[in-house]
């Protein structure tokens, strides 16, 4: 499937004083308004955004009826083509923000793909809703090394043995990292439009990034 000519369709949030440069990577269902309001509100919290759309090569999210062709689309994508899409985001967010630290946020499919970032400098990292995760094995890039933070699903026997070896891996590379599970939360806490949100733990998690980011961007 052929990448289709002129910019890929994504979502900028610029702020008037700027602190920072944030990618968002949306869930398995594409770029929504939802991703988009993100964006939005890490402009209000003065990080320029960009929200990118991983189907960009696919007419883009709003080429598809329903959001399940949009998941389905993304199934069968092979992974050099998200590599170059977040590669391709993170140039135009450093274009836009010239000189800015870059930290990153994603959801669900998102989440797994910041570790992807990890190699490509983001500052700092912050998947989320994700019970699982594809870590560095070793240092991703040259010093410093970004700081990874990660806020998770409910404590169950499945997240805790996935979040150790997750937090090993990140610390065999050297990366200053912490591993933050919302107690009772499920899968998707974040997202105030779905049936699964969580206000308290949505809540505690925005707070969370905006210090992790405050301190390693700003």
């Amino acid at each position: 499937m052929g990448r289709p000519a002129g910019p890929a369709p994504r979502a900028w949030a610029q702020p008037a004083n700027t602190k920072g440069a944030v990618p968002v990577i949306h869930e398995n269902k594409g770029l929504d308004d939802w991703v988009r309001s993100v964006a939005g509100r890490l402009a209000g919290a003065r990080y320029a955004a960009l929200a990118i759309d991983v189907l960009s090569g696919e007419r883009g999210t709003g080429g598809f009826a329903d959001p399940a062709q949009a998941t389905a689309a993304l199934a069968k994508l092979p992974p050099e083509r998200f590599t170059h899409d977040l590669k391709s985001g993170v140039a135009e967010l450093k274009s836009r923000a010239p000189g800015q630290k870059v930290g990153v946020v994603g959801f669900c499919f998102g989440g797994g793909l910041v570790w992807q970032l990890l190699a490509f400098g983001a500052r700092g990292c912050a998947p989320r809703s994700r019970s699982t995760a594809r870590c560095p094995t070793a240092p991703p890039s040259p010093e410093p090394r970004p700081p990874c933070w990660r806020p998770m699903r409910r404590w169950t026997p499945a997240s805790r043995g996935r979040s150790r070896p997750a937090k090993a891996a990140l610390d065999r590379a050297g990366l200053t990292n912490g591993i933050v599970v919302e107690p009772g939360a499920d899968h998707a806490f974040f997202n105030d439009t779905g049936a699964r949100y969580d206000a308290a733990a949505a809540a505690d998690a925005w707070q969370r990034l905006q210090d992790r980011f405050g301190r390693y961007l700003a």
